[in-house]
């Protein structure tokens, strides 16, 4: 092997390490194509769209009809072409009533999606999670479902809370890759559930992977505000963030984008790769390009 062609594979490989957030945005993009956008204004498909080009990850959760419609809609077929395009992803919505709700008709939902949008459908978002006792095996042959139907698909689950209730941290993980343990307003009053009182003196998910936790936060007025909600998340080992100034007064907090979306994609994509994982990066790079060394240093 020659020295120089080491050298070269390394400083190809460099900027786009550096350039690597470690978090990324979980957005609950409730808004068809041609609304939602920044405060209401615009198009937030296509302000989803430019920040997955910047470089920034990127997952919508589609949601026409508190689940799918009807039929398919050549907008969103657009609005998630774009995405993919731009480097994004997209994963639909669909409710489970806190394990109420039948697994044959999310299955059916499920298959619905995938009907309409085939290869553009990257996943669910699992809504109302309800993780129990009773309820595990419920989540858990719901994704091993999914996950049956294709394995690269991403699952989220959604209980909006960090309470195990009796379940094991290990078996609770095991229900969805990413389970948003926080989805509530900016502030709460004392013993209610806030991101100002969250984690609620729990700390499980710190030995876990970040990416396999969420936070949404809502309600959260003015950039200085979504900045700290960014940050905490983050030391609390989130790898998947979303922060919106909506939802006041008891809205819709997923009807549009926050008013200061640029400056949050900004923020995430701003985030730098913890030290030690930069580094175990460049070394798996490094190692790679080695045993690709007869191949174009790029090639896909």
């Amino acid at each position: 092997m020659r020295p120089s062609i080491a050298l070269g594979a390394i400083a190809l490989l460099l900027p786009a390490l550096a350039q690597a957030s470690p978090v990324g945005l979980l957005v609950p993009s409730y808004f068809s194509p041609g609304t939602g956008g920044p405060g209401g204004s615009g198009d937030g498909w296509a302000a989803m769209t430019a920040a997955a080009a910047s470089g920034v990850s990127v997952t919508a959760v589609l949601n026409p009809n508190s689940g799918p419609a009807g039929a398919a809609d050549p907008a969103y077929t657009a609005a998630l072409s774009n995405l993919e395009a731009a480097g994004g992803r997209a994963i639909a919505y669909v409710a489970t009533g806190g394990g109420t709700v039948p697994l044959a008709t999310v299955e059916s939902q499920i298959g619905t999606y995938i009907g309409q949008y085939g290869g553009l459908i990257d996943g669910f978002f699992l809504d109302e999670m309800s993780v129990l006792p009773g309820t595990l095996g419920y989540y858990q042959s719901l994704n091993g479902y999914i996950k049956g139907l294709q394995p690269s698909y991403l699952t989220v689950g959604n209980p909006g809370h960090p309470f195990l209730n009796g379940v094991a941290p290990a078996d609770y993980l095991a229900a969805a890759d990413v389970v948003t343990i926080f989805e509530g307003p900016d502030t709460g009053a004392p013993g209610a559930a806030g991101f100002n009182n969250y984690p609620y003196g729990l700390d499980w998910f710190q030995t876990s992977p970040a990416q396999d936790f969420a936070n949404i936060v809502y309600d959260a007025s003015g950039g200085a505000t979504m900045a700290a909600d960014i940050a905490k998340a983050v030391s609390l080992n989130a790898g998947e963030v979303y922060i919106t100034d909506q939802g006041a007064g008891g809205a819709n907090p997923y009807a549009a984008l926050p008013t200061y979306w640029n400056a949050e994609v900004a923020d995430v994509g701003a985030i730098p790769e913890p030290a030690s994982a930069s580094l175990f990066g460049l070394g798996v790079a490094v190692a790679a390009a080695l045993k690709r060394r007869r191949k174009p240093i790029l090639e896909r």
